[in-house]
């Protein structure tokens, strides 16, 4: 299957795109909202924007095999977040302990992903380059997140909702992106 015939398969899907996107801006807004809550309701949050993202994921990967390039690194970092998210909701403990690290990892894990998926992008100027520091912007806030992992609440929530809602706007200008192109008829 020729790059060009896998590109059209994958822009088929654009509102997998969209609803990932939505759902992790919708869970950083929701953090930033409440500021003066408690590190549980960080916790719960996380927890179920992880397994969110890790279920849609997944699903793009499996809808996806035969046609994508490389499915198996989505298939893997759904996987990925459905363990961590799993371990969160399953273990209080180590969600009480370890959050800010999770969440910090769970982040840069994320944005380097995404600053990566910005190369194997079409060059499409400017929409490639705004994408791409939304990527840089998340791989920020989760650099600030693990070098202090002991921040005060307020400070945690803020950085990952900022962090959450930067790679939700990627997903999301990406899957507009697809949407353009289908639209345009590029996906036939």
């Amino acid at each position: 299957m020729s790059m060009i015939t896998s590109f059209r398969q994958v822009v088929r899907y654009w509102w997998v795109f969209i609803a990932l996107g939505s759902s992790l801006i919708i869970f950083g807004l929701l953090l930033m909202a409440f500021p003066a809550a408690h590190f549980a309701t960080l916790g719960i949050f996380f927890q179920i924007a992880i397994v969110i993202n890790g279920t849609l994921e997944i699903g793009f990967a499996l809808t996806n095999y035969r046609s994508v390039h490389g499915w198996a690194w989505h298939l893997a970092g759904g996987i990925f977040d459905l363990l961590i998210g799993g371990l969160l909701l399953f273990d209080p403990v180590i969600t009480a302990v370890s959050l800010p690290l999770f969440v910090g990892f769970w982040l840069l894990f994320r944005s380097i992903a995404i600053v990566g998926r910005c190369f194997d992008l079409p060059a499409v100027w400017p929409e490639t380059a705004w994408m791409g520091l939304l990527g840089l912007a998340g791989l920020a806030f989760s650099f600030l997140i693990l070098y202090n992992p002991a921040l005060d609440v307020a400070n945690l929530i803020l950085l990952a909702s900022l962090a959450l809602i930067s790679i939700g706007l990627f997903y999301v200008f990406l899957g507009s992106h697809f949407r353009q192109l289908v639209k345009k008829g590029a996906a036939k």
